[in-house]
C-alpha cells in the first residue's frame, strides 16, 4: 500500500515549493506571450506545456498525481483501520474515493461536461454549470465529515478544513469570478482572467499538498484520531484494537 515515509513537515514543504515553481513558471510565460506580445514558437509552446489552465500538460499531470497520492494514501489509513475493525474506516474510505474521482477528473475533465446542462442558465451565460451541482454536493459531504473532523486533534482539523476550504474555494470561488468578470466584459484571453485562473490552480494545489500533508501526519502517527475511551477491562486484543490510529472500536 501508499504509506508515506517523508517526515510530514518536509513533504508539505518540498510540495509547497513545487506548487510555487509551477504557478510562477506558467505565470511568467502567460504574462510574455499575453501582456509582452512574445509569438515566437519556443515561448507559445512553452505557454502551453507549463501553462496551469490548459490541459494534459506538465502542471495537469502534477496535480493528477498529487490527487492520487492523496486517494492511495487515504486507502492506506483505510486499510489499517478496517484491519483491526475501528471506528472512521468508512470516512476514510470514502475521502479515497473521493480524491481518486478528483484525480480522474483532473486529467480528463469530467466536470467541464456539467457545463453543457441547462443549469447554466441559473448563474449567468458565462459563468460554469457545474458549480452550481458541486457547490451542494460539497455542503453535504462537509455535514457527513463534521463528526469525523471533531473526532482529530484541533490542530489537524483546522489544517484539514483549511485544506479543504482552499482546494473548494480555488475551484468553485474563483471558477465564479471567473464568470463574472466574462460577464462584466472581460478579456477572455486577457492578463487578468490569466491571473484569475493561476489564483484558482494555485489554491487547488495548496489545498490537496496541505491535506496529503494531514493524513501523512495520520499515516505516522505524529497527529493520530483522538481515541474514544477504552474500557480497561477488555481484552487486550481488543484494547490493541481500538488504538489503531487511535480510533475507537466501532
Amino acid at each position: 500500500m501508499f504509506s508515506i515515509s517523508v517526515r510530514p513537515r518536509t513533504l508539505l514543504t518540498v510540495l509547497l515549493g513545487a506548487v510555487a515553481l509551477v504557478v510562477g513558471v506558467s505565470y511568467a510565460l502567460t504574462f510574455a506571450v499575453t501582456a509582452g506580445g512574445a509569438q515566437a514558437h519556443p515561448v507559445v509552446w512553452l505557454a502551453w506545456l507549463l501553462g496551469v489552465d490548459n490541459e494534459r500538460n506538465v502542471p495537469a499531470w502534477f496535480s493528477t498525481a498529487l490527487l492520487a497520492a492523496i486517494a492511495l494514501s487515504c486507502l492506506e489509513v483505510a486499510r489499517r483501520l478496517f484491519a483491526g475493525r475501528a471506528r472512521w474506516r468508512w470516512h476514510w474510505l470514502a475521502l479515497s474515493a473521493g480524491f481518486a474521482y478528483l484525480s480522474l477528473d483532473e486529467m480528463v475533465g469530467l466536470h467541464e461536461r456539467l457545463s453543457e446542462l441547462p443549469v447554466r442558465a441559473a448563474v449567468g451565460p458565462q459563468n460554469y454549470a457545474w458549480v452550481v451541482v458541486a457547490a451542494p454536493l460539497a455542503v453535504v459531504a462537509g455535514l457527513l465529515f463534521v463528526r469525523f473532523l471533531r473526532a482529530l486533534p484541533r490542530r489537524v482539523a483546522a489544517l484539514a478544513v483549511l485544506a479543504g476550504a482552499l482546494y473548494v474555494g480555488g475551484a468553485a470561488g474563483m471558477e465564479v469570478a471567473g464568470g463574472l468578470l466574462l460577464d462584466a466584459g472581460a478579456d477572455q484571453e486577457g492578463l487578468l482572467l490569466d491571473s484569475v485562473q493561476h489564483v484558482e490552480e494555485a489554491c487547488e494545489m495548496a489545498g490537496a499538498a496541505l491535506f496529503l500533508h494531514v493524513v501523512a501526519r495520520v499515516q505516522q502517527g505524529v497527529h493520530p484520531l483522538r481515541p474514544a475511551p477504552v474500557d480497561v477491562s477488555a481484552d487486550v486484543p481488543v484494547a490493541r484494537a481500538a488504538g489503531v490510529l487511535g480510533a475507537s472500536v466501532s
